[in-house]
C-alpha cells in the first residue's frame, strides 16, 4: 500500500496492485503527457499531467465503489488506466489520429502493464471494465476529477463542485449510476462547471491556435500511429524541433517562442463540414503551412443524460433541473471555428478568404460578427 498526496483530494491510497500497475512504463508515460494540451500558454501553472488526474479518478472511483458494494473492485482499476492511451498534448492530435480510447486498449494488449492486468483479469473482462459507467458514463469518476482538477491547475474560479455530496449520493444500480435526490443540486452544478470551463478554459483561443499550429508540424512530419501512440511530449518536441523539414522546425519555433499565428476569422456561424474542407484545401495550395483552419466538434454535455431520482421517479437530469436545459440549449453559442495565419501574411489571408466566402454568397462581415 502506498499513499500518495494530491492537492484534490488529499491523501489518495494506492494498494499493492494499483501500485504495480501504476509502477509499469506505460503508466509512467503519463507523467509526461499534459492534461490540457498547449492550455498553458494561455494559462501558466496548467501544467499537470495525465499522470496525476489518473490517480484521482482512481480515488473517486474507489469512494463510490466504498457506497456501493455491488461495483467490483476492477472497476476502479479500470478508472486508474482509462487515459493510458492518450498522445502528446492529450486530445490535441486525435484529429489525425484515432481516439485515445483506441491505444488505450492497444496499450493493454501490446505493453507491459497488459502482464500486470492479465495476473488478475482476462483481458476481455479488463477491456470491458472500461465501459462501466463510473468510468464512462454521464457523470463518472474521469469527469468528476479533471473539472475540479482543471480549474485549480487554471486557477479560474468556474471548475467548482460538491464532489463529496455527489459521491456520496450516486447509486449503482447493476446497469447504471443514478444520482440520488440529495444529489441532484452538485450534479446540476456539475455540468455548470464544464460549461463554464468549456468557454474559458477548453476552447481558449490561445489553445486552439497553439493546437492548430502543432496539429500541423506533426502532419507535415508524417509521424505514423505506431510511433506516436508510444510517445511522450519530450519525444515529440525533440522530433519535430529536429525535423528535416523547414516548414515543421518554423512552425515548432514559433510555438516555443509563443509567436502564435492571429486570428483570421473567428466565428460561431457554422458553414457546415463541406464547406470548410474547401476553405481549407484552397488555404492549403495559396499560403500551405501559413494559415490554418481549426474546424472543433460541438461540446455535447453528456451530463445532461444523467439519470436522477427525482420524486422517487427515474428521470434524466435535463428533465428535472431548468437550469440544465438552459445550459443545452445554450451549448453552441460559445462554439467557434476559425482561420489562423502567420502575423506577415495575415492580411493576404483575410483578403482571402473574404473572397472564398464572397463567391458562395456568405459575408465575411457576418462571421466575423
Amino acid at each position: 500500500m502506498k499513499l500518495i498526496h494530491d492537492p484534490i483530494h488529499g491523501h489518495i491510497e494506492l494498494d499493492d496492485f494499483a501500485v504495480r500497475l501504476v509502477d509499469t512504463p506505460e503508466f509512467q508515460r503519463l507523467r509526461r503527457i499534459t492534461q490540457l494540451g498547449l492550455v498553458f500558454l494561455a494559462y501558466p501553472s496548467a501544467r499537470h499531467t495525465r499522470f496525476e488526474h489518473s490517480l484521482g479518478t482512481f480515488h473517486l472511483a474507489r469512494m463510490v465503489s466504498s457506497h456501493n458494494p455491488g461495483i467490483e473492485d476492477g472497476v476502479s482499476y479500470a478508472a486508474l488506466l482509462h487515459d493510458l492511451g492518450h498522445y502528446p498534448f492529450s486530445h490535441t492530435l486525435e484529429a489525425l489520429y484515432q481516439r485515445h480510447e483506441e491505444n488505450t486498449r492497444w496499450a493493454l494488449r501490446h505493453g507491459e502493464i497488459g502482464d500486470v492486468v492479465r495476473e488478475r483479469y482476462s483481458l476481455e473482462e479488463f477491456l470491458g471494465l472500461l465501459k462501466h459507467p463510473l468510468v464512462s458514463g454521464d457523470i463518472d469518476a474521469d469527469r468528476m476529477d479533471y473539472l475540479v482538477r482543471d480549474a485549480y491547475y487554471t486557477g479560474v474560479a468556474y471548475g467548482i463542485a460538491d464532489l463529496d455530496r455527489l459521491v456520496r449520493y450516486l447509486h449503482y444500480d447493476g446497469e447504471r449510476l443514478v444520482v440520488g435526490e440529495k444529489g441532484i443540486m452538485a450534479a446540476q452544478n456539475l455540468l455548470l462547471a464544464r460549461s463554464m470551463m468549456h468557454q474559458t478554459v477548453y476552447q481558449h483561443h490561445v489553445s486552439r491556435i497553439a493546437g492548430a499550429m502543432l496539429t500541423e508540424a506533426v502532419r507535415l512530419e508524417g509521424i505514423p500511429l505506431e510511433e506516436i501512440r508510444t510517445m511522450d511530449e519530450v519525444d515529440l518536441m525533440a522530433r519535430l524541433r529536429s525535423s528535416g523539414n523547414p516548414d515543421v522546425r518554423e512552425l515548432i519555433k514559433a510555438l516555443d517562442d509563443r509567436r502564435l499565428y492571429k486570428r483570421v476569422l473567428h466565428s460561431g456561424i457554422d458553414p457546415g463540414e463541406e464547406r470548410i474542407g474547401e476553405l481549407k484545401r484552397e488555404l492549403e495550395m495559396e499560403f500551405g503551412h501559413l494559415a490554418l483552419v481549426d474546424y472543433p466538434s460541438k461540446p455535447r454535455f453528456e451530463e445532461k443524460n444523467a439519470f436522477v431520482l427525482s420524486a422517487g421517479e427515474l428521470k434524466r437530469l435535463s428533465d428535472v433541473s431548468p437550469l440544465v436545459r438552459s445550459l443545452v440549449e445554450l451549448k453552441d453559442t460559445y462554439w467557434r471555428w476559425g482561420v489562423y495565419a502567420r502575423e506577415d501574411v495575415r492580411a493576404r489571408v483575410e483578403k482571402f478568404v473574404e473572397e472564398f466566402l464572397h463567391s458562395s454568397g456568405e459575408p465575411f462581415a457576418k462571421l466575423v460578427g
